[in-house]
């Protein structure tokens, strides 16, 4: 089970991610010898960290070192799948800042778990698994793309990040540090550096997680004007806790309780899906919504909502369901402002995630043309020119 990929994937160029990469591959070229044995041997005595003699230098130096070819190639394959989105979410100067703060509380954490220990450990593995605790927290509906091998038969599919994460920590760290005796690492793995590095890279993430949220991933609007799937009328409020998918009119905000479902009965669906959304219940709304238009029934919401809907889907990475409503929002609402919002959607959809460039190309041109946020727009353009270099068909 390899990880190749992760979708939607974030805009602009992870040039601190490339850095990284370009880093500890030279790393392994000009201090480690490539592997030879001299130089690696070598390299492991200066610049390895060893829990009997800690030191700020070595925790730092160790976080570049490597033992071995495989070593550093699945190291580097996981930075180069999770570490791009991470540092869109972060920005380049934070994103580097977590890198490394979360690969030193890794050392610190494996120095902890035994202080007696004289066994050199080295590797980028503590701060890559801070850089996927961050993902957990950032992205938990992203996909993550696996290369499944069994006997002669390859299938690629595609898991929820949530659960993938979990499941590599639970299964490769926290079960064999369960197991473990006498020492901090178990089969040559230093299980507490990449336990810390993840906790500690989810807690920053959670502590951060107001302002991580408000940086607009490539699959919506910047939003650099404030709205997200476009604004409404009347007073507006974020609703942090429940209205991810975007803004919440509190001039329309009703009363209905969960407890009182009979409140509903009676309504058409398109009267039902309003009431939930109005009430805050943002989840049902869209989810309803989704069924109707899957069971082709027509809807009529008003398009400030029905955008809003759309961008709920997405982001809770319905991807079907959210190309459906986007769709439905073009057909009944060809000349709204919105409806360059939506292309860029579908755009970014049919692009990361079907990887259907035709489709693709002609929602991107509209919203490069005519999407009312600035960054979105370059957002789409620069996605017009990926198709072009990468000639995805």
């Amino acid at each position: 089970m390899i990880p190749i990929g992760d979708e939607p994937n974030e805009g602009g160029t992870p040039f601190v991610n490339y850095a990284l990469i370009a880093a500890n591959v030279l790393a392994w070229v000009l201090f480690q010898g490539a592997g030879g044995e001299a130089a690696l041997e070598a390299s492991v005595r200066r610049y390895s960290f060893v829990p009997s003699n800690p030191s700020l230098e070595t925790a730092f130096t160790s976080m570049f070192m490597h033992g071995s070819w495989m070593h550093l190639l699945g190291n580097m394959l996981f930075l180069w799948i999770f570490g791009d989105n991470v540092e869109s979410r972060l920005g380049r100067v934070g994103y580097l800042a977590a890198y490394l703060a979360t690969g030193l509380l890794a050392g610190m954490a494996h120095g902890l778990s035994d202080g007696s220990s004289a066994i050199p450990s080295l590797g980028a593995s503590g701060a890559i698994s801070g850089v996927q605790g961050i993902y957990l927290i950032a992205f938990p509906r992203n996909n993550v793309k696996l290369l499944i091998v069994f006997y002669y038969v390859m299938r690629v599919i595609r898991v929820q990040a949530m659960w993938i994460m979990l499941f590599w920590f639970v299964m490769n760290d926290v079960l064999p540090t369960a197991f473990m005796r006498g020492g901090a690492s178990g089969g040559g793995v230093a299980h507490w550096a990449h336990i810390g590095g993840f906790v500690s890279g989810a807690l920053l993430c959670f502590l951060m997680r107001p302002a991580v949220r408000a940086v607009a991933p490539i699959g919506r609007p910047a939003g650099s004007s404030g709205e997200v799937w476009g604004n409404t009328r009347g007073p507006q409020r974020w609703d942090s806790g429940r209205g991810v998918g975007g803004y919440v009119d509190s001039s329309d905000v009703g009363h209905l309780s969960r407890s009182a479902p009979s409140a509903l009965a009676g309504l058409s669906d398109s009267d039902q899906i309003l009431a939930l959304w109005r009430s805050g219940r943002f989840s049902d709304a869209s989810a309803l919504l989704a069924t109707a238009l899957r069971s082709n029934a027509r809807i009529s919401i008003p398009e400030p909502e029905l955008l809003r809907m759309a961008g709920r889907l997405y982001e809770d990475a319905r991807y079907d369901d959210a190309k459906a409503a986007f769709r439905t929002y073009m057909k009944d609402h060809p000349r709204a402002p919105g409806a360059a919002v939506a292309a860029y959607a579908l755009g970014m959809i049919a692009s990361r995630r079907d990887n259907d460039g035709h489709t693709a190309r002609s929602y991107l041109a509209m919203a490069a043309a005519g999407h009312p946020d600035p960054a979105s727009r370059e957002l789409a353009s620069r996605e017009l020119e990926r198709l072009r270099t990468d000639r995805i068909r």
